[in-house]
């Protein structure tokens, strides 16, 4: 009887540690995207005219395509006529191209208040903020993307807001 119950004690210990895995912020889920640079003349019009109707005094400096999840996104990066850079992020779908979200980079002095304090609280190695993208969805959420120094490839914390709430989530945003 002993056996069965350590043996259910490993399988329980297992199984959290196995949860505890998937649910870290700090998931390299994402880093296996196959990306790949784009040439300007490559990158389908419909694309560029999606980005031109949103945003006509956009000029595309770099285009990336990234397959994640069976998913096809294109990163498209350039300048405003104001000379701040953002980047729209389009998933291509089977009606055409959709904007998911349009990204800037921000300092972490610019990120609310709640938001800040959210990822002080769950900073448990006092990691430092080398990073931060603030990313405007197209149902007026706004996705913070916190990168810690060490680990670029992905964000190590996110929150989520909409106007006064603010949720530290727990899974890598889908987009």
């Amino acid at each position: 009887m002993a056996i069965s119950i350590g043996l259910k004690y490993a399988v329980l210990a297992a199984a959290a540690i196995s949860l505890c895995a998937c649910a870290n912020p700090s998931s390299d889920v994402h880093d296996k995207d196959n990306t790949t640079e784009i040439a300007l003349k490559d990158v389908p019009s419909s694309i560029l005219a999606l980005v031109n109707d949103t945003q006509p005094d956009f000029v595309v400096l770099e285009v990336l395509k990234k397959e994640r999840g069976g998913r096809v996104y294109y990163d498209v990066e350039g300048e405003l006529a104001d000379g701040n850079e953002i980047e729209f992020d389009i998933l291509m779908n089977a009606d055409g191209p959709k904007i998911v979200e349009i990204q800037r980079d921000i300092a972490w002095s610019s990120v609310p208040e709640p938001a800040r304090a959210l990822v002080d609280g769950s900073n448990k190695n006092n990691d430092k903020v080398s990073r931060v993208i603030e990313s405007i969805q197209t149902d007026g959420a706004i996705i913070y993307e916190i990168f810690v120094e060490g680990k670029s490839s992905a964000p190590r914390f996110e929150v989520w807001s909409r106007e006064s709430n603010f949720k530290l989530l727990s899974t890598r945003w889908e987009h």
